[in-house]
């Protein structure tokens, strides 16, 4: 009753909306408690239906156990390998499952990412920008707060040309993703940089069955051009045998799709997508090569002015500017190893190259710098990354105590060459506002971060379980100034070398209080760097931002089909020194400090029945209020999401819902970003090799705002500047039809 009475409690509090997505899965999970016949291991990562996982998951002891025993065996004894969920680090670890992931909406890399529980992602520029994420009452823009991997990979750019962090996941294809794991709070000592609210990690399939191929195409079925513009993708897939080895696995995946959006002027996304995988056993380990190739062009409605809007003068579907847009590449390749010594320890290495290209074209404030040509900016990114991530796990058992020891070193070096400059209707012109001749700026900058980490996760009793952890970061950038405006001007200069180092402890707790209740301590600190260009212009001064956080929580299973996880957690962020990349210039900013809540849940309340449900509760203010009544813009206090789902052997229907409340539009508090509640439905039926998926998105035909920013613009040449919110329309009623066929 102390836990219900508590939950309950909490949900009185909480938005109408959010209470309804949140009293499913509560109601359901405490029906459905059985505490006197426990089954499987409460400290499982949530976000999975319980329904579709392959099983109880082993404890941290049984895999440590086990690890030893294969440690103990003879050399030349047959490999055998391990393969489970890997246990909770803290209350707030979400996994995501592709059989989970096959009931939600996936037309999308973005789509996949809404699933998070506690995640929000937003999209405000057509189809080939990065998204804007949402995590912990951060406005994380395009990833400065949170840390994402593609297979390993670091997906987040340095010093990038439009934001620090930016993280493009739209060069993956959809159907090849196969899990997600979040991990929120800078609490592992494998994460390095923008890993402040948590890091997220994608990993791709290693084969499919059959050779497959998806056909997809949609339209919006209301707005200006419901019926008239379409999307369509085309997928295939395949996993051709390459070696007489029944081990190896192979992947062949291609995606080529174009979309119209539902905007007046259609955004003709137009995008090619290939991933080829292979893996097998070369000597005495295992051998993996994974490379991806992406290309892409688009036009973006832009940000609408909320004037324009409300007053009749433009629909919200149209544009002030269509040459907003841009165009995009991306190429990869990785190689990694792993093997086994004849003590039981595992020795892993991956090299990889990263190639990336952006041109971007955005109109913020329209007609206020420039009452004749306009303030369309065009922003540049070329690069080459390339790292190495190497490490050593070992599993101790002596006596009653057992540890698994992992320790690593991670090279990151990113060469980038970025520029910014005026332009009108994506062509430049010959001054850059009031700076001077075009470029704003152009720079090459050489970023290298070299880390070191250990971490362990220590048993000393079969109840408890420790994780320490040390990372250690040392990042070095150098900024050449190619602006021949700049580049010998003293204080003009946008060169300069800086240095610094970042020392990251870790340590968290878990305590099996009973076979149903696992409860979780955590502690750590992380960090975020900045752009090269503001960190010269400091001398390292504010290069890096340091986050310290930590959070108490409880993750219940109080039967076998049903789990719950809540927690409260603290961050506090330090100030820095920013690069505004729409401006080209450098600003302080404060420090702050964020707090919060997150519960959810999941349950099978019958075996063709599944609820789930979040709720996160955030609060974000500055440490010093200057003034401005603690107002973060755009920091989110409300987010949630849930569903239920209905499913048989061959067939599914899900009505999910997903929302974020109203927060601050400026740091004064004055202006309001509209937040919204949106249904989803998805439903899918087999017909032998056939599969056929249609998804309804905003499914009650919602008029919502899908990005939101406070800008002071002038919507004519001759109008006043006035700063007011600027918004990008979310979906109206959209359909998606999909069918697979694996021959």
């Amino acid at each position: 009753m102390l836990r219900e009475g508590i939950s309950l409690g909490l949900i009185m509090s909480v938005p109408s909306w959010l209470a309804a997505a949140a009293g499913i899965v509560l109601t359901s999970t405490l029906a459905f408690a059985h505490p006197k016949h426990p089954e499987g291991d409460p400290s499982e990562p949530q976000g999975a239906d319980p329904g579709t996982g392959s099983g109880s998951a082993m404890t941290e002891a049984d895999m440590v156990s086990q690890a030893t025993a294969l440690a103990e065996a003879e050399a030349d004894a047959e490999t055998i390998v391990i393969e489970d969920e890997a246990p909770a680090e803290s209350a707030s670890s979400v996994h995501l499952d592709q059989a989970t992931l096959s009931r939600r909406s996936r037309t999308q890399p973005s789509d996949i990412l809404r699933n998070v529980p506690g995640l929000v992602v937003s999209q405000h520029a057509g189809g080939g920008k990065a998204d804007q994420y949402f995590i912990r009452g951060f406005d994380a823009d395009h990833g400065t707060d949170i840390a994402i991997f593609a297979d390993g990979i670091p997906v987040n750019l340095t010093s990038h040309g439009h934001g620090q962090g930016y993280a493009d996941t739209h060069w993956m294809i959809p159907e090849t993703i196969g899990s997600v794991d979040v991990h929120k709070g800078p609490y592992a000592a494998r994460y390095g940089d923008f890993y402040t609210a948590g890091a997220l990690e994608l990993k791709t399939i290693d084969k499919v069955d059959g050779a497959t191929i998806w056909i997809a195409g949609g339209s919006p079925l209301a707005g200006p051009r419901a019926i008239r513009n379409f999307n369509r993708r085309l997928v295939g897939m395949a996993s051709p045998k390459l070696r007489d080895n029944d081990d190896d696995k192979a992947l062949i995946a291609v995606q080529i799709a174009d979309s119209d959006g539902p905007f007046i002027h259609p955004q003709g996304f137009q995008q090619g997508n290939a991933l080829l995988k292979w893996q097998g056993k070369v000597g005495r380990g295992w051998l993996k090569l994974e490379t991806n190739w992406y290309a892409a062009k688009w036009h973006a409605s832009g940000q609408l002015p909320d004037s324009e809007v409300k007053s009749g003068r433009l629909n919200r579907f149209d544009s002030l500017d269509p040459s907003e847009g841009g165009t995009t590449s991306r190429e990869s390749a990785q190689l990694s190893y792993t093997v086994s010594d004849d003590h039981g320890s595992t020795w892993h290495a991956m090299a990889y190259g990263v190639g990336n290209q952006l041109r971007l074209y955005s109109d913020f404030t329209l007609f206020a710098r420039d009452p004749s040509s306009g303030d369309q900016i065009e922003q540049t990114d070329g690069r080459f990354m390339y790292g190495l991530d190497a490490g050593y796990e070992r599993a101790i058992h002596k006596g009653q105590w057992a540890a698994l020891v992992t320790a690593g070193a991670q090279i990151r070096a990113d060469d980038v060459e970025t520029g910014l400059w005026h332009d009108a209707e994506r062509t430049r012109l010959a001054r850059c506002f009031d700076l001077g001749t075009n470029p704003c700026n152009n720079t090459n900058s050489h970023i290298r971060d070299f880390g070191v980490y250990a971490e362990a996760n220590i048993i000393p009793r079969p109840w408890l379980h420790l994780f320490p952890g040390i990372r250690i970061d040392q990042l070095t950038w150098d900024v050449e100034d190619l602006n021949p405006a700049t580049r010998d001007v003293p204080g003009a200069s946008t060169g300069g070398t800086a240095q610094r180092t970042v020392v990251s402890p870790k340590l968290s707790v878990e305590v099996h209080e009973t076979e149903q209740v696992n409860l979780f301590a955590n502690f750590g600190g992380g960090f975020h760097s900045n752009d090269a260009r503001a960190a010269v212009a400091t001398l390292g001064a504010g290069a890096v931002a340091r986050a310290w956080g930590g959070e108490i929580g409880a993750r219940v299973k109080p039967s076998k089909h049903a789990r719950v996880s809540m927690d409260a957690w603290y961050l506090r962020l330090s100030s820095e020194q920013a690069w505004n990349g729409d401006e080209g210039g450098t600003s302080p900013s404060d420090p702050t400090r964020r707090f919060g809540l997150d519960i959810e849940g999941s349950t099978d309340a019958t075996d063709w029945l599944s609820l789930d449900a979040n709720v996160t509760w955030s609060h974000a203010t500055f440490v010093a209020n200057h003034g401005n009544a603690g107002a973060v813009a755009l920091a989110p206090r409300w987010m949630g999401s849930g569903g239920v789902t209905v499913h048989g052997k061959s067939s599914f229907i899900a009505l999910r819902g997903r929302g974020i409340a109203d927060r601050p539009g400026n740091d004064a508090g004055t202006l309001t970003a509209e937040g919204y509640f949106i249904f989803d439905l998805i439903a899918g039926h087999r017909i032998g090799k056939l599969d056929l998926n249609l998804t309804l998105n905003n499914l009650l035909d919602s008029d919502w705002r899908e990005a939101q920013f406070a800008d002071s613009s002038r919507v004519t040449p001759t109008a006043d500047v006035v700063e007011q919110m600027h918004f990008t329309p979310g979906l109206p009623l959209t359909a998606t039809f999909t069918a697979a066929y694996a021959f």
